[in-house]
């Protein structure tokens, strides 16, 4: 590797949101019948690590934006996002809302990109937190269990986990 290669910036963020697309996957397939949920749940792993190793890859690594991660904006985000899901986790037994859990954290988490947004004034926040909102949303309307299958979690889950390789992939605008 030449110098300038080695002085590229890392893509941590980009990586993160691949990661989690993976959790999203898992959680998508815990909603598929028995047979159907390791293998699925590990093909949605082994899918983040081959988007990780790409970006990594590139000749441009796309979306640096590290600083973020010291910015008051994104740090507000991130506490107000464990706060919301801690609060929902009490709240939800309270009133029979259990079963939205796998949906509420979806809306959660895809309105603490609107905070990451605010600390990089990246565009792709934006579309990550409308998507993420919009497949948890519509998943909250799903049936819960039907036919040997949660298809609500299952749409949540596989829903977010595309929003989040997408936008993860994709180059910084």
């Amino acid at each position: 590797m030449d110098a300038i290669a080695d002085k590229r910036p890392r893509p941590i963020p980009a990586s993160i949101g691949l990661f989690f697309g993976g959790l999203w996957c898992w959680l998508g397939a815990s909603g598929l019948p028995a047979a159907w949920q390791a293998p699925v749940g590990i093909a949605g792993l082994l899918l983040s690590l081959v988007l990780i190793a790409r970006l990594w890859r590139m000749e441009t690594l796309a979306g640096s934006g590290n600083a973020m991660f010291g910015r008051r904006a994104y740090l507000i985000a991130v506490a107000l996002e464990i706060v919301a899901i801690v609060i929902f986790t009490n709240l939800a037994p309270r009133y029979g809302w259990q079963d939205q859990l796998i949906p509420a954290v979806g809306i959660i988490v895809g309105l603490h990109f609107i905070g990451l947004w605010q600390a990089t004034q990246m565009r792709r926040f934006l579309w990550i937190a409308g998507g993420m909102v919009a497949a948890s949303l519509a998943s909250a309307f799903l049936p819960h269990a039907w036919n040997g299958f949660d298809p609500r979690d299952a749409a949540c889950g596989f829903g977010n986990a595309l929003v989040l390789w997408f936008g993860a992939s994709q180059p910084p605008k």
